[in-house]
């Protein structure tokens, strides 16, 4: 471990002490909690550190990026040789353009899970006003904001996953609304803790990405195969109704909300789209949404549709908290992290749906980084089933610490 990355991680033993601490704030004992269908967290503290862990000696590069898709034997992105032991038409479709599909796969999505990374930590310094917290997810945001300062070498407004690192960033030219989403959700978060110089970076980045989808009437390529836009891939919504709220917002110019408006019919037809019974699609969407209603977004579809799509995805988790994906058969996957990190926030909008209690279920079946695989790659370790779950695990926390203080002044 180099002397840079000593600076940002801290002692197993000063986590575990920062995780029991917090949870020595809540108003409920191990067996009330689960009464009360509160999350019962007691029990998660090494899992956390854990996970913690894992994320910043394996999953996270030098410069900041917590890479996807690691060899499960090795914790190490995966090498040529063992790579083509996989399945050659998946890699080929995901990186055809590329001769370095090691690289690509281990920077595949960098941008969410170090979205999702930076997000954790950012609540965990609210919860626990650790400094290491407060520099870990400020290391996670600068590693964003220097892909989107690669990017610029192509447009304002491009965010590129980053192929093979930082290093190589500005010749990647594929882009997903998955990446751009998660990376605006932690941007976001980060703003009211940023210096005046990345407050502005990250202002002009929120126009810029506008801008950028604006040009291209929000429509893009991807993969060479298809061409995403609102109406044929809903989950973009994700992505493109925040970021045009959030660029009025910062420029204080209304007319970026006008863009709302293109939108519309998307929005309806989410209502009853199947396909997004999906764990990322609802992450993405509902973090998404929570940001446009957060900057003051009040169309009544997005808590709407935020409620709908938990209760179409949850439909995928067994009682013991086991999530699957895909039909014929269902295959068990480590993805039910992805909407527990949610359940926060469709908790607070619609307290009856109780989602906190499937989330507690959910964490409680994933405590290893070794279940943390990618169904549809034998032997990887999914990235942001990790990070998801650290996102669900502080976010809870928060919960219980605001619950216990309430009742507290009471």
């Amino acid at each position: 471990m180099n002397c840079q990355n000593k600076q940002y991680l801290f002692s197993r033993r000063t986590f575990l002490q920062a995780c029991l601490a917090a949870a020595s704030t809540s108003p409920f004992g191990a067996d009330q909690a689960r009464a009360a269908n509160a999350p019962d967290l007691e029990q998660l503290t090494v899992a956390a550190a854990n996970f913690h862990d894992f994320v910043t000696r394996h999953m996270m590069d030098g410069d900041g990026l917590c890479r996807s898709m690691l060899n499960a034997d090795t914790l190490k992105p995966w090498t040529k040789e063992q790579l083509a032991k996989l399945d050659q038409r998946m890699l080929i479709d995901w990186f055809q353009n590329s001769p370095d599909m090691s690289g690509c796969l281990a920077y595949e999505n960098a941008l969410m899970a170090t979205g999702e990374f930076a997000l954790s930590q950012i609540v965990r310094h609210r919860v626990t006003g650790e400094t290491a917290a407060h520099e870990m997810s400020n290391r996670c945001v600068r590693a964003i904001l220097a892909v989107i300062e690669e990017g610029r070498h192509y447009m304002p407004g491009y965010l590129p996953k980053p192929f093979g690192g930082l290093v190589k960033a500005r010749y990647s030219h594929e882009i997903s609304p998955d990446q751009y989403t998660k990376a605006i959700t932690a941007l976001h978060a980060w703003r009211p803790l940023a210096s005046a110089e990345e407050r502005a970076t990250i202002d002009r980045f929120f126009v810029d990405a506008a801008d950028f989808f604006v040009a291209r009437k929000f429509r893009h390529a991807y993969r060479h195969r298809t061409i995403v836009t609102a109406d044929t891939h809903h989950h973009s919504l994700g992505l493109f109704v925040p970021i045009v709220v959030l660029a009025a917002n910062v420029s204080g110019k209304a007319g970026y909300r006008e863009h709302l408006k293109a939108f519309s019919q998307a929005l309806d037809n989410s209502m009853t789209d199947g396909k997004l019974s999906n764990f990322n699609m609802t992450s993405l969407m509902i973090d998404g949404f929570d940001v446009a209603i957060q900057e003051g977004c009040d169309d009544p579809r997005l808590p709407k549709l935020i409620e709908s799509l938990w209760a179409r995805t949850i439909k995928n988790i067994d009682p013991d908290g086991t999530s699957y994906e895909g039909d014929n058969p269902r295959k068990i996957t480590s993805e039910g992290t992805r909407v527990a990190a949610c359940a926060t926030i469709v908790q607070r909008l619609h307290p009856a749906t109780q989602a906190t209690a499937v989330a507690d279920k959910v964490l409680h079946r994933y405590t290893k980084v070794q279940q943390m695989t990618h169904y549809r790659i034998p032997g990887a370790i999914f990235e942001v089933s990790v990070t998801s779950w650290l996102l669900a695990y502080w976010r809870l926390r928060e919960l219980l610490t605001a619950e216990s203080s309430s009742k507290v002044r009471i």
